[in-house]
């Protein structure tokens, strides 16, 4: 399977925080990924940031922060869609609602357990527009 460039991003991100308890800088990305332009990094990490996968605080070095959680009232008993970013470059849909504090899952990809998902390196909202057109395409409808 071809990992996307994005996708090697958000790896490269998740391993080296993991390891050195710091972000990478862009260039430490680019000579991570083997490229040679820091500007397609750079390009890469505004769409991350536009998609929500990642925030970045301008100005700052050292300051890339993979989101990996969804916040949801516990009360709220919607339907919300995440999109899950693995380690093997892999998306992973899901559909849930919260019940009495918890989160139940529904859909193509029913959790019940934090390990079943494998390692997740970034994840985030999907509108319920999104969310159907992903499942679209991952069913081939």
């Amino acid at each position: 399977m071809k990992i996307s460039t994005d996708n090697r991003i958000l790896a490269f991100i998740a391993g080296y925080t993991r390891q050195n308890g710091i972000s990478p800088t862009i260039r430490e990305i680019a000579d991570g990924i083997g490229f040679a332009s820091i500007g397609s990094v750079h390009r890469h990490i505004a769409k991350l940031e536009d998609e929500g996968l990642l925030d970045a605080t301008k100005g700052k070095k050292r300051a890339l922060v993979l989101n990996t959680s969804i916040s949801v009232k516990p009360d709220d008993e919607d339907e919300h869609h995440v999109r899950l970013i693995m380690a093997n470059g892999e998306n992973k849909y899901l559909s849930f609602a919260m019940h009495e504090g918890a989160p139940v899952f529904s859909g193509p990809f029913c959790m019940n357990d934090i390990h079943e998902a494998g390692d997740v390196i970034a994840c985030c909202a999907m509108t319920e527009e999104a969310y159907d057109s992903a499942i679209e395409k991952y069913l081939g409808l």
